[in-house]
């Protein structure tokens, strides 16, 4: 652990304020209580103050070193000790300092047992303030330093969900195009080549992405192209895809394949269940220091009155986006008039994860 005062330029310059405070504190006084001249006052307030200043750096080490497990008793016992060294020391070099420069009736004003005794407890007291204010940083270190590990865990553990969550959406697109292809190699086995080929390019794509990633919203769009792409070659004219998005909305970021979910819901409980042409629908637009997208896809009524989901893929969007934004209202979805939508709201700050 470093040294708090030296290794910090800030604090360091508050260390000496103090002290040149101080020493201005001790001259007043010597002139006032021992009716000393200024000069003299001065020469025994730089000696012993800068003394102190040095020597209460070096009390750091000590109160780093001393062995707190075996008890507050034994604690104690050595910082007892190590005090009545560092005063004694203090006042021995102070006092052989002070003989250079001060006459000796002036010593004898300074260091009468009256004096004396009161200079000894002022440098005890300063050691037991320097023991605690070391202790303090002490104390703030270790509680900092857990703060950043419970926050490493936390994000290990978010990390975590989100990987669950992603493992249940990946999977299960590549389940239900792997069976469309098994499917069309025996009927148009060109259609199974050129899907084989889109899920390549999709699957490559999301690889090579960090699935807790933000990345610009042009690219997300771009890789649902090449999902609806795929979705085409199962469902020909039966599905259609319309976009409309403002270019200042194209760099915004959003969580890689946060929209996949969405597409897919949409072909499943609309494409799939309708005999009758099916329109996805993508509209973006920035409001508040967000980024909105919807996706409208019209459907069946009767057809999904038949068929219920469990919501799988809607919920994991919203665990997704509450693990990564610490917030429950950024999805929010509605139907009408046989028209489904799901509504995103993408903050563009205060992310949890940092990639």
């Amino acid at each position: 652990m470093n040294h708090p005062i030296v290794s910090q330029a800030k604090i360091f310059k508050l260390y000496a304020l103090v002290w040149i405070i101080l020493s201005a504190i001790h001259a007043f006084t010597d002139t006032i209580v021992y009716s000393l001249p200024l000069t003299i006052a001065i020469t025994d307030s730089l000696i012993f103050n800068v003394l102190m200043f040095t020597i209460g750096l070096s009390i750091w080490f000590p109160v780093l070193y001393i062995d707190t497990s075996k008890g507050r008793w034994s604690a104690f016992t050595q910082h007892s000790i190590t005090g009545v060294v560092v005063v004694t020391i203090w006042l021995f070099v102070g006092k052989s300092l002070l003989d250079l420069f001060v006459p000796e009736t002036s010593m004898q004003i300074l260091f009468s047992d009256q004096a004396f005794t009161i200079r000894a407890i002022v440098g005890g007291l300063q050691f037991m303030l320097y023991v605690m204010v070391y202790y303090m940083f002490i104390f703030y270190s270790d509680l900092d330093e857990k703060n950043r590990q419970q926050e490493r865990l936390n994000r290990s553990l978010r990390e975590s969900e989100l990987n669950a969550l992603k493992s249940q959406l990946n999977p299960h697109f590549l389940f239900n195009s792997l069976n469309s292809i098994s499917s069309l190699t025996i009927t148009e086995p060109d259609d199974a080549r050129e899907m084989i080929n889109k899920l390549s390019d999709f699957l490559r794509y999301s690889l090579k992405k960090n699935e807790n990633a933000l990345l610009p919203l042009r690219d997300e769009l771009k890789n649902m192209s090449r999902y609806m792409e795929i979705e085409k070659v199962r469902f020909g004219d039966r599905l259609q895809c319309e976009a409309e998005v403002p270019k200042e909305c194209k760099d915004l970021l959003v969580p890689v394949l946060i929209l996949q979910p969405l597409y897919e819901n949409a072909v499943k409980y609309g494409v799939h269940e309708s005999i009758e042409p099916v329109t996805v629908r993508t509209f973006c637009r920035c409001l508040d220091g967000e980024l909105e997208i919807s996706v409208i896809n019209n459907f069946d009524k009767d057809a999904i009155a038949a068929k219920k989901g469990t919501g799988v893929g809607l919920n994991n969007v919203k665990e997704r986006l509450f693990l990564l934004y610490n917030r429950k209202d950024l999805v929010s979805h509605h139907q009408e008039n046989g028209h489904f939508e799901v509504t995103l709201r993408i903050p563009q700050k205060n992310v949890s994860l940092n990639n």
